[in-house]
């Protein structure tokens, strides 16, 4: 594996760790801004709905540069976003500094997508994208619960300011490592290139990519608060389930790459009901520590391992329009975030119910689960018809194709 690679993994940590800092941050956030803890948990609706709405728009108005080029413009915009935040007098320029920088986060994963598959032989892409993806899965491991503890012991800007220098690191490996290529595509009318994204396949599964996300950001945004009121941990314990919940993380996109080389439908479907099962007894059983820990991993590997595979095999059915492809689904995912933080915190809000967001996770894991079955329709429709993705030509969902350049 190149080492290029490498550049676009510390890219990917560092959008990783934005993107989801906040969630150790609440009670900080809370008492810094004067606001309530479902009122910062908004911000990353925010941070989300700003990916949704942007994404597709910055991937347009990019796609004159080389993918290289626009690597470096979206991590310029990264560390100008991160510092915004830093800096931030109260609640609502910290919200306008998040949603600046969300402007970088689809566009970026978009390009990193196609630029790691053009960097190794075509055998070898989806592995590319895997590694590419450790670096969104070690912001869940480490990024997160780093920033918690420095948080704790300075403050919440500190951790935007140290998230500005993995962004500075990132714009300086890929200086150096990414190679100039070509302009990210041809132009193509974006008639035609929404047209593809229009196949009742890909519009499906970027609906299950939604609920992915929702189903992990209606638990994950609150889970601090969640884990002290429902459990009675501390903030310090806290921070070591962080980890914990990230090594399940880590162990879900390595398990998430081999079933969907496997079976890809079956095992999405597989694991969306395993995510519905494992949050419908987490409603008692985080009244428990030790069988609020046992799930809480079970949770993390099972909600993660579809992510790298659903982004993978989006862009493969999405045919000629690889590039749009990759950067919708990452707005799909991202407007999962948004209707999962929003939910749960209106759960919160109005009742102050903790327990219940296992509960309201399950239902768009059984929704997500349920859409998984109307793609494997469509799929099916597809192969008789001789449309279906070159990977699954075969009939048995054997996975993502290679990314396409």
């Amino acid at each position: 594996m190149p080492v290029a690679l490498l550049a676009l993994a510390i890219g990917a940590f560092g959008l990783g760790t934005t993107e989801t800092i906040v969630m150790g941050l609440l009670p900080q956030l809370s008492d810094g801004l004067g606001v309530t803890i479902a009122q910062a948990g908004m911000l990353v609706s925010g941070y989300a709905i700003g990916v949704t709405i942007a994404s597709p728009l910055v991937a347009i108005m990019t796609n004159s540069l080389s993918r290289r080029d626009t690597l470096l413009l979206t991590m310029a915009i990264f560390i100008a976003g991160n510092a915004c935040s830093a800096v931030a007098p109260g609640y609502w320029s910290l919200m306008i500094a998040r949603v600046l920088t969300s402007f970088s986060h689809g566009t970026f994963y978009g390009a990193a997508s196609i630029m790691a598959g053009k960097l190794v032989p075509p055998e070898k892409r989806a592995e590319a994208l895997s590694l590419v993806y450790i670096g969104l899965t070690l912001a869940m491991i480490l990024g997160v619960p780093l920033g918690t503890v420095v948080a704790q012991m300075t403050s919440w800007r500190i951790a935007f300011w140290l998230i500005c220098c993995v962004g500075a690191a990132a714009w300086g490996t890929i200086w150096l490592w990414i190679p100039q290529d070509g302009k990210a595509g041809p132009t193509i009318r974006l008639y035609e290139q929404f047209r593809a994204m229009t196949r009742p396949l890909v519009v499906t599964m970027m609906l299950v990519s939604m609920c992915t996300s929702a189903s992990m950001f209606t638990l994950f945004t609150y889970i601090s608060p969640f884990l002290h009121i429902r459990t009675g941990l501390t903030e310090h314990v806290i921070d070591s389930v962080l980890l914990m919940i990230g090594a399940g993380l880590c162990l879900g996109n390595l398990l998430g790459g081999r079933l969907a080389d496997w079976k890809m439908l079956p095992s999405c479907a597989g694991l969306m009901g395993a995510v519905a099962i494992i949050q419908i007894l987490l409603a008692p059983g985080s009244l428990h520590v030790w069988s609020c820990l046992v799930l809480l991993f079970l949770w993390g590997v099972c909600i993660y391992a579809p992510m790298a595979p659903l982004q993978s095999y989006v862009v493969a059915c999405s045919g000629s329009a690889p590039n749009i492809a990759a950067v919708m689904n990452q707005s799909s995912f991202n407007f999962g975030n948004a209707i999962g933080a929003w939910a749960g915190g209106i759960l919160v809000g109005m009742h102050g119910s903790y327990g219940g967001l296992p509960i309201l996770s399950a239902g768009f894991a059984a929704i997500g689960f349920g859409l998984v079955m109307v793609a494997q329709y469509f799929q099916s429709r597809d192969r008789v018809r001789n449309t279906a993705p070159h990977a699954d030509a075969s009939g048995s969902g054997s996975g993502p194709v290679p990314l396409q350049s």
